[in-house]
């Protein structure tokens, strides 16, 4: 157990140093043109001093690559390899070679949302060069179908989440994920057996999903069915917050105002999540209301 961990630490070690030496790399024509200057601001007419020189530039390296390396370590705090979803991602890419290095960069641009520089990284990294193992393999393609989820292009994300599952990835949100790309093509029949089929398992997120086909009816312009779900769910006192929060659109889309302003104020007294979004989805919905009411 002791050697495996040191083993792991060491690994770490080694992964933060190789990463260090670009970026260590980079301050060495920097250390370069410093010396330049200095002998410019000295010159005495004798001739520049190249063993100071390469000595010069050897010690700002080495200083650099110390520095860089502390600092990619303390990064990592309690983290053996992944500085994001350790837990998710386990033992895929953690060896030293050219596809983990690469995994790590597009990992970083994902987790600071810029989904589509991960995305490309992503499907480099999957596109044939590299051996991979089943288990990166899975990770991959479940990475990538969070970007094409994100960026909206649910054909291609169910596919890289359906791979993923087939590999053996799976976390307890894929479903969810997989059944609202569904709703995103439009297959609607699919993404609601989808979910009914979750409710009759023991599903970590079993109160979640009759607010989940509540919005797919929202989608569907459907408030009635909609508000149908949101009620079993607020009586049931399922992820109350939302469930409220749909069941104010769905009075909304319905012509309820009244009822539908209560339950909006009721949806933000009980902290529903992305508050913004929910205020200008639910203003948006009042506000095609008045329109067509105004037009007819």
């Amino acid at each position: 157990m002791l050697r495996s961990i040191l083993a792991k630490r060491t690994k770490r070690v080694l992964l933060c140093i190789k990463r260090s030496v670009p970026k260590a790399a980079a301050f060495v024509p920097l250390s370069a043109v410093v010396f330049l200057i200095y002998e410019a601001i000295n010159d005495k007419g004798g001739s520049i001093r190249y063993t100071e020189a390469i000595y010069l530039m050897l010690c700002c390296y080495f200083i650099c690559l110390i520095a860089f390396t502390v600092e990619e370590v303390a990064r990592y705090k309690g983290r053996i390899f992944h500085l994001y979803d350790e837990e998710l991602i386990g033992d895929a890419f953690t060896g030293l070679g050219r596809s983990s290095m690469m995994f790590e960069d597009a990992l970083e641009l994902f987790e600071k949302n810029n989904f589509r520089m991960a995305l490309e990284l992503f499907t480099d990294i999957g596109n044939g060069k590299f051996k991979l193992s089943q288990r990166e393999t899975a990770v991959l393609d479940f990475y990538r179908g969070r970007c094409y989820h994100i960026l909206n292009v649910f054909p291609n994300a169910v596919i890289c989440y359906e791979k993923a599952e087939e590999n053996g990835f799976y976390i307890p949100e894929l479903p969810i994920f997989e059944a609202r790309c569904h709703v995103g093509n439009g297959n609607y029949e699919k993404a609601e057996y989808l979910y009914k089929e979750l409710m009759t398992k023991d599903y970590r997120y079993r109160d979640r999903i009759r607010c989940e086909i509540g919005n797919m009816y929202l989608k569907m312009n459907d408030g009635l069915t909609a508000l149908k779900w949101f009620g079993e769910s607020i009586e049931k006192h399922e992820n109350y917050a939302s469930a409220v929060g749909g069941a104010a659109i769905a009075q909304a889309m319905l012509g309820n105002t009244e009822k539908s302003a209560e339950l909006y104020r009721l949806a933000l007294l009980n902290n529903i999540d992305n508050a913004d979004d929910f205020k200008h989805y639910y203003r948006g919905i009042i506000a095609m209301k008045k329109a067509e009411q105004k037009d007819g």
